[in-house]
């Protein structure tokens, strides 16, 4: 199948996984042979390491707020001194908790951050708490005594919990497994477990699958309920949409993150040798994928309906339509372009929601408008700027959406999405695994990586538009074109790049 640079078809193609025993044993074998070549050659050129985390640019107000959002954000990161373990605040600050959604979208933000422990210790306690006695739900929120949130939780049968949640913390499990190499995240028997059991039991008990859950009861594993009671009518809710529960049959988000983790956890199948169910799931990934396509379709707007309601009609509701956008769902590009025009006729308004509106803009090609966003959210004068996935949100957006940067098998790629030709962002001391690296984007037209530490890695340098070739270090390499999720030209090239090298590439000479 060939190469298409969106991250839904890189996510479907299967094919180059290596199983995970090949992978140990060629990262051992290449690292006994590069350490001997690189014993036998003349030093290089020393480019001095970053002392950290900076972002220097000629975009008004950007490094300033960067420094803004990484100081916030490691002041809510706490390390060993309480029962839980390393962890992050998540959730509403005086809470002393982490919330199952919050952690999987504040993950890759504090990946950039040097959180990655922190990551593996909350997304591994969500995973560990999951429970037949709770129809294989976990603990919506987990406080600093590594207790289920009171707030949320009253016993077993009683508790606040949205069910797109398991599916968005096995994403975000796998998503970190590719951002970090750690292997817990793809074979440690409880992770392994917690992802079984959210496929297959957890679809089952709540009537997730694609047969059923668009004519599934609104509240699951109920013979009555008192709607007056909080943790009770709270219990299942079919959406990250908290409004309107009573009238909510189903949000396109439930399905967006079904989608992904059905695709993320045929991934690591794939990885662990298991291809037959590596290959089933990702069938039920593109079935669940067509039922976005065919029911919450609106032809009228041509953009996508946020909810299903009891009564059997679509409406608005909390910008659910992100999510389809965000976990790259939408498989029928015709309406992927036609509805990304659409991704800011409806403003949530909550600080929640629009904490992931930048990442969303920037990988569908609305570059001004994402960065107008992260600065909007990150403003002074922006109500409840302190929440914190907000700041996470940012460094991750800068990261991923900006920068462009996405983690491959062998390195990573980036993508220069600066939305005015004359700026440049030079986004210097991050890590990727084991390197050290520093990226500097010139308009879209020119990218300079400079690996400081660490061993060669793959850059896969990407340019938007069509192009026969691009220079690289001064010589001409033909490119490869491929296409984003909405049907737009890429042109990119592979690069090896050795410690203590800094490489440019461009569009012109």
């Amino acid at each position: 199948m060939p190469f298409a640079f969106d991250s839904y078809q890189f996510r479907l193609r299967m094919s180059n996984y290596k199983p995970l025993h090949s992978l140990l044993l060629m990262r051992s074998i290449y690292s006994f042979l590069a350490a001997i070549l690189i014993a036998g050659c003349s030093q290089p050129p020393v480019f001095p390491a970053p002392d950290a985390l900076t972002v220097n640019s000629s975009i008004e107000h950007l490094p300033e707020r960067f420094a803004w959002a990484k100081e916030q954000a490691l002041s809510y990161a706490h390390d060993e001194e309480d029962a839980v373990g390393p962890w992050y605040e998540a959730a509403l600050p005086d809470r002393e908790a982490f919330c199952m959604r919050d952690v999987s979208h504040q993950a890759i933000g504090a990946h950039f951050l040097g959180l990655d422990e922190h990551t593996r210790n909350m997304l591994f306690r969500f995973a560990k708490n999951i429970s037949d006695s709770k129809d294989w739900c976990s603990y919506w929120e987990i406080n600093k005594d590594d207790q289920p949130a009171p707030i949320d939780y009253r016993d077993d049968k009683a508790f606040w919990y949205n069910l797109p949640a398991n599916f968005d913390v096995l994403d975000a499990s796998y998503r970190m497994y590719q951002w970090t190499g750690d292997l817990s995240y793809v074979d440690h028997p409880i992770f392994l477990e917690f992802y079984q059991k959210t496929v297959s039991d957890y679809v089952d008990r709540w009537s997730l699958g694609a047969d059923d859950v668009l004519e599934r009861k609104r509240h699951m594993n109920r013979d009555s309920f008192d709607p007056n009671d909080y943790y009770e009518y709270a219990r299942g809710i079919p959406s990250y949409h908290e409004g309107n529960q009573g009238s909510t049959a189903l949000g396109i988000d439930l399905l967006a993150f079904q989608v992904a983790a059905f695709r993320s956890y045929s991934a690591i199948l794939e990885l662990r040798g298991e291809t037959d169910a590596a290959s089933e799931l990702l069938s039920k990934a593109v079935r669940v994928s067509a039922l976005i396509n065919s029911a919450f379709w609106n032809e009228s707007d041509e953009t996508f309906d946020d909810l299903r309601l009891t009564t059997g009609v679509n409406g608005d509701g909390g910008g659910m339509r992100f999510f389809a956008f965000y976990n790259d769902a939408i498989s029928d590009k015709e309406k992927a372009k036609a509805a990304a025009t659409t991704l800011l006729d409806y403003d949530p308004g909550n600080i929640e929601m629009r904490s992931y509106l930048p990442e969303v803009l920037y990988r569908y090609g609305r570059h001004g408008e994402a960065l107008d966003m992260m600065m909007l959210i990150s403003d002074t004068e922006t109500d409840r700027r302190e929440y914190p996935e907000v700041s996470f949100a940012v460094v991750g957006a800068l990261a991923t959406g900006l920068m462009g940067i996405a983690p491959q098998e062998e390195g990573i790629s980036t993508i220069s999405r600066i939305s005015e030709e004359s700026d440049f962002v030079n986004f210097e001391g991050f890590t990727h695994r084991e390197s050290l690296l520093s990226l500097k984007h010139e308009g879209t037209t020119r990218s300079t990586l400079v690996l400081h530490s660490g061993e060669k890695l793959l850059w896969r340098a990407a340019f938007a538009g069509e192009h026969e070739n691009l220079w690289v270090a001064g010589r001409l390499l033909r490119a490869t074109v491929a296409y984003d999720p909405v049907g737009n030209p890429i042109s990119f090239a592979d690069i090896e790049i050795y410690p203590q090298e800094s490489i440019t590439a461009s569009v012109n000479k």
